[in-house]
């Protein structure tokens, strides 16, 4: 619960900063991806672990920033793995949407445009409204299989 605390300050932060200032960096490199969405995002590096798809378990190293400012950062302590469920309906569309497009191994620079995060409304005095988030580094280091729960009455048939 306390990553997912502090995941969600660092997104609040994160979100204010302007799309304007991200889309210059982004611009620079010629394999940048965008998604009907509006989510952008370029590879770093492309693993070639397992796929992540709903229900699996993924452990990922994050940088947020806001301007040039990084204001959460799990990427520096090895302890410091951040660890969902894709697909999970606690985490914003965004962050739902490039977990999804990605496997074991990938890095990854994404920007997440206001309507795939926290929109018009913001998250208290922490994202204003309209702002974009920055993952200036989204590494996937693991991903397991979704868990498949199993019928005790029909196994015992």
């Amino acid at each position: 619960m306390k990553s997912f605390l502090a995941f969600a300050i660092a997104a609040f932060i994160l979100a204010s900063c302007q799309l304007k200032s991200s889309q210059s960096d982004v611009k620079k490199e010629d394999n940048v991806i965008q998604t009907a969405s509006g989510l952008q995002y370029y590879y770093i590096k492309k693993g070639d672990g397992p796929k992540v798809v709903p229900g699996s378990r993924v452990g990922t190293y994050l940088s947020l920033k806001v301007k040039d400012s990084v204001v959460w950062n799990t990427n520096e302590l090895p302890d410091s793995l951040f660890t969902f469920v894709a697909d999970s309906t606690r985490l914003i569309k965004g962050f739902t949407e490039v977990s999804l497009l990605l496997r074991e191994g990938d890095e990854i620079v994404a920007i997440l445009p206001d309507s795939l995060a926290y929109g018009a409304k913001g998250a208290g005095d922490v994202i204003p409204p309209h702002a974009t988030l920055i993952y200036d580094v989204f590494k996937v280091v693991k991903v397991e299989a979704p868990y498949k729960k199993t019928d005790k009455a029909s196994e015992a048939l």
